[in-house]
């Protein structure tokens, strides 16, 4: 504190973090807030945070700018304290949450620089979500009639991450695209790969979900086997769920199975983990990755839910792909990845007949992982899934 002011510095978000990026400001100079009021979103190398006041009062100064990396301990924002202003100042409450319009700080940063009011347009994403492309048609006059919920500019079908209200030319790299890109780039230079792929017969698979969901009157996603599945073969190849200690010279072999589940946002990709994979039931998994995934859309994920990933399962079938070469998370040893699961020809006793087929992909580190292990491991994941009555088996037999 600075004779009648507060200054509120970037603090220390744990994890080993030494800084972030300012990806929107819920706040402007002469504003008044409440203690505890959200001031900024700030992106970290791990999840996307939000900053409240230490104090309620005034804005006096913002000190950084959206898109400014800051490190921990930089000056944020200069605050007067409510003292010094009088109780009448102050606002009575807080902002609604209840009524806030659904949208990622990006997209709300986008309807600040573009003059939109969130809460006069409906958005086009899952639950009513607002999209950049949404925000683009709303300042252009390309949206829809009122009410109708689909902007005509905007293509009907799916809607992919990232890719909507894109403009030709130069693009800053902010947010989650800035921490994808330096993750992605520092797993092609450091990691050198190995991958595996093949499909399965998954008739078994999808009658073991639809019971599975009839019977306990929620749904089970193919996400959830996928899971447990991966946590079941990681038991049987520990290895797999290591990871290299370079400096140290050293093997790690991590006794929980942490699963990271890749999630696609209107931001961009999340990972958030689903811990101790290995010891859950399947409800409790399927509910587990109901609040992980719904937190990492809705851009509540914390830094709780997306830190100490042993293993990575990434589902781009769900986007209607069939094969591709996922790469690892750093400082994992693996990552396995599933395609879309549509009819194709299938060898059965010797018949060659149409069959709902599952094509996965798994890559691992080859500095640690040889070519037999990785065989292996992938084996043992795709035979549980042909056969989901051994996977549920491994389950209730430890």
């Amino acid at each position: 504190m600075t004779g009648n002011t507060v200054e509120f510095r970037f603090p220390d978000v744990g994890e080993g973090l030494e800084e972030g990026e300012i990806v929107a400001w819920r706040v402007a100079a002469g504003d008044t807030v409440n203690r505890d009021q959200t001031l900024v979103d700030v992106q970290t190398d791990k999840a996307l945070v939000e900053l409240p006041s230490p104090v309620a009062g005034r804005v006096v100064r913002l000190a950084a700018e959206a898109g400014e990396i800051v490190k921990v301990g930089q000056l944020l924002v200069v605050l007067e304290p409510g003292s010094a202003l009088g109780s009448a100042a102050l606002p009575t409450a807080a902002p609604s949450v209840a009524g806030r319009a659904k949208a990622a700080p990006a997209v709300r940063k986008l309807a600040v620089e573009r003059g939109v009011d969130l809460n006069a347009i409906r958005g086009t994403g899952p639950g009513g979500r607002i999209l950049a492309g949404d925000i683009e048609a709303a300042a252009t006059g390309d949206g829809a009639a009122p009410g109708t919920g689909v902007s005509e500019s905007r293509p009907q079908g799916l809607s992919h991450a990232g890719s909507d209200g894109v403009a030709a030319g130069r693009q800053p790299l902010r947010g989650i695209r800035r921490v994808t890109a330096e993750t992605m780039s520092r797993s092609w230079s450091e990691i050198p790969h190995i991958t595996a792929m093949d499909e399965l017969d998954a008739t078994a698979l999808l009658d073991a979900r639809r019971r599975l969901t009839e019977t306990a009157g929620t749904e089970f996603t193919l996400a959830v086997l996928f899971v447990a599945a991966v946590a079941r073969a990681l038991r049987r190849h520990p290895l797999m769920n290591g990871s290299l200690d370079m400096e140290a010279g050293e093997i790690v072999v991590h006794e929980g199975c942490h699963i990271g589940l890749a999630v696609a946002t209107d931001a961009g990709l999340l990972v958030p983990v689903v811990r101790d994979a290995d010891s859950r039931t399947l409800p409790d998994l399927a509910a587990e990755i109901r609040r992980l995934t719904r937190a990492a859309r809705q851009g509540k994920a914390d830094l709780a839910d997306l830190r100490g990933g042993t293993f990575t399962v990434t589902n781009y079938g769900s986007m209607g792909g069939r094969f591709a070469t996922p790469l690892i998370r750093p400082p994992e040893a693996g990552i396995i990845g599933f395609g879309a699961i549509r009819p194709r020809p299938f060898v059965v006793d010797g018949a060659v007949v149409a069959r709902p087929t599952l094509p996965y992909c798994c890559s691992a580190d080859h500095r640690l992982v040889d070519g037999d292990l990785l065989t292996g491991f992938s084996e043992h994941v795709a035979g549980l899934l042909a056969d989901p009555v051994r996977l549920l088996a491994e389950l209730l037999l430890g």
